[in-house]
């Protein structure tokens, strides 16, 4: 940019020397650039994409003259006497009209900085757009597979066959829930980000479905806090807290095993606090279960620097989890930075 401009005004002087010019490009590029920058970094990402455009204008203007007016205090006409000569007042360099005119000049690298600024984001987040899409199904893939328990199936069918058997009537109930869990799995799973309240409702059908297995000797509690509308999450987050309560606690309890889930909303978070029984003799391996280590790197794909928060609490008799999730620390990806 400095060395076109100073093309420019080295053939339309016709004289003068080379290197003469190009300092006084460059002492005028200074406050060119520097508009173009303060324009860019700070007038655009704090007040326009903030949707505070009459801030923006107003202070817009209010560099672009104050920039003008010491440039053209410094550069002392030779700019504008190469480039536009026609535009000076030569009663005074610093009259209104013409800091307006330079001022209006100025925009022009503003303008073309913003358009290559914009150009590069935009092929710089679509990538890394296309990197999270493919890290993100790879592993709601492997999170799918390391989970989702083989045998809830197997289990499942055999029990809708014994109820064909010896109560038809509801037989219509359970193939209904099987075909929700299953249509969510199959569609939801492949989305960022979904309601709240769907996957509460995959919950409670998974639940009615498991207790097939156990009858009444489970016990399972869920308790929601707060408003759900609004709220998203992750897809299957919720469930696979929840098989891993049936996998690990409930499956392996012979006796009187049971489930509590609370979830407590507000306006910027969710929390999710799953607690599962354990059997007495059961040892304490459920921190390093491959479930919620893949839980955690796809957490760590959808959330930024501090966007989540999960603990883990294993004990003799029970096993804890407790994830919040943020949600203004949702990964979004602007093609503006």
């Amino acid at each position: 940019m400095v060395l076109a401009f100073t093309v420019i005004l080295f053939l339309q002087n016709n004289s003068g020397s080379f290197y003469k010019t190009l300092w006084v490009t460059l002492v005028n590029a200074f406050f060119f650039f520097g508009f173009a920058y303060i324009t860019i970094f700070l007038l655009i990402p704090k007040f326009l994409l903030n949707k505070k455009a009459s801030w923006f204008a107003v202070l817009f203007l209010l560099v672009g003259i104050a920039l003008s007016a010491i440039k053209l205090i410094v550069s002392d006409q030779i700019f504008y006497s190469s480039i536009s000569p026609e535009n000076i007042d030569r009663k005074g360099i610093l009259n209104l009209r013409f800091i307006v005119v330079n001022t209006k000049d100025m925009t022009f690298i503003v303008a073309l900085f913003c358009i290559v600024k914009y150009i590069k984001d935009y092929i710089h987040t679509e990538e890394i757009r296309k990197l999270v899409a493919i890290q993100t199904k790879e592993a709601q893939r492997k999170l799918f597979q390391a989970q989702f328990d083989p045998h809830f199936m197997f289990n499942t069918i055999n029990n809708l066959y014994a109820i064909s058997l010896l109560n038809p009537a509801k037989t219509i109930e359970v193939i209904s829930r099987i075909k929700i869990v299953l249509n969510y799995i199959i569609d939801e799973i492949q989305k960022e980000y979904v309601e709240l309240e769907g996957e509460i409702e995959l919950v409670k059908n998974y639940i009615q479905l498991e207790k097939l297995r156990y009858g009444n000797r489970l016990k399972v509690v869920l308790n929601v806090e707060g408003n759900l509308k609004p709220h998203r999450i992750p897809p299957m987050i919720l469930f696979f807290l929840i098989e891993n309560c049936f996998k690990h606690g409930s499956s392996l309890d012979a006796g009187s095993p049971w489930i509590n889930v609370e979830i407590k909303l507000d306006t910027a978070k969710i929390i999710l606090v799953v607690e599962n029984s354990k059997p007495s003799n059961q040892s304490n391996k459920n921190k390093n279960n491959p479930p919620l280590k893949h839980l955690r790197k796809r957490l760590d794909i959808m959330y930024i620097l501090n966007g989540y928060e999960l603990k883990i609490s294993d004990n003799e008799k029970s096993f804890k989890v407790y994830l919040e999730l943020k949600q203004e620390f949702e990964k979004r990806y602007n093609t503006y930075r």
